[in-house]
């Protein structure tokens, strides 16, 4: 990884809906991307920014991982040791969005877990649905940033839970590109992904994001409301949510690579 401090990225995500009907959308968006063990001292450093206390932008264990309290490092480390690369990783960076007044909501948190030359060589994808339900896709990365892991959990109302998601994770550096494509039956159904530019982390940036989208918690959440509305208009109806799983966490022990979204 090229850099290797936390930092801002300022993009789009985009979906594309390939079957059974077309759909598009495009968003702008800011993300924070920042080491997991750095959070305390982000929070220290930064007067519109903390870590598990109110602010402007902020970051809190409960709204990540277990959900439970407990520490974002800690869970992802963890599951670094439960994959086998406790050895191999060395540092972890979290692609969230932020809280903007303690509100936030994160389809998928993405964490890099990188080795001693700053290469992902495990990624952590934690997705989570409208429903409050969240799993964690555990993933060995290998050198062309291509993984893939069957689908084991309820996203989109419209969509089973039947499948296999395709990743793309670029290593971030001034740009950062993140793809996943989920594929039904060898044919692609779904492609999101988003592209970014690097910025300095710093108040300046925070408040820049901020002016620049005041409420993207809210946008996130009416976006997603709205798309389905949509999808539904187009003709696409609900199907019934099953049970979650039970552990929520799926680990891969090797990587299983697939191509990049066309």
């Amino acid at each position: 990884m090229s850099q290797t401090t936390s930092c801002l990225y300022a993009g789009e995500v985009v979906h594309k809906r390939v079957r059974p009907v077309a759909h598009h959308l495009r968003y702008s968006v800011y993300n924070l991307f920042a080491d997991v063990d750095e959070l305390p001292a982000l929070s220290q450093r930064l007067r519109l920014f903390s870590y598990n206390r109110f602010n402007l932008f902020s970051v809190s264990d409960r709204q990540f991982g277990p959900g439970d309290g407990t520490s974002i490092s800690e869970h992802v480390w963890s599951l670094v040791k439960a994959a086998g690369q406790g050895d191999k990783v060395k540092r972890i960076f979290m692609l969230c969005f932020p809280a903007v007044f303690g509100r936030t909501f994160n389809p998928l948190t993405t964490y890099y877990c990188c080795d001693d030359s700053g290469h992902a060589c495990l990624m952590v994808y934690e997705v989570s649905n409208t429903f409050g339900e969240r799993h964690t896709y555990v993933v060995p990365a290998g050198d062309d940033a291509r993984h893939s892991h069957a689908k084991a959990f309820y996203v989109s109302p419209f969509n089973t839970v039947a499948g296999r998601y395709d990743f793309v994770a670029a290593e971030p550096g001034n740009k950062l590109f993140l793809g996943i494509t989920l594929h039904v039956e060898d044919l692609p159904v779904l492609q999101a992904w988003f592209s970014g530019a690097r910025t300095p982390l710093s108040d300046r940036t925070l408040m820049r994001a901020f002016f620049s989208m005041p409420l993207q918690p809210v946008k996130v959440m009416l976006g997603i409301h709205f798309e389905a509305l949509r999808l539904w208009w187009k003709g696409l109806r609900l199907t019934p949510r099953p049970q979650a799983l039970s552990p929520n966490i799926s680990i891969a022990k090797t990587a299983d690579k697939r191509g990049r979204p066309q």
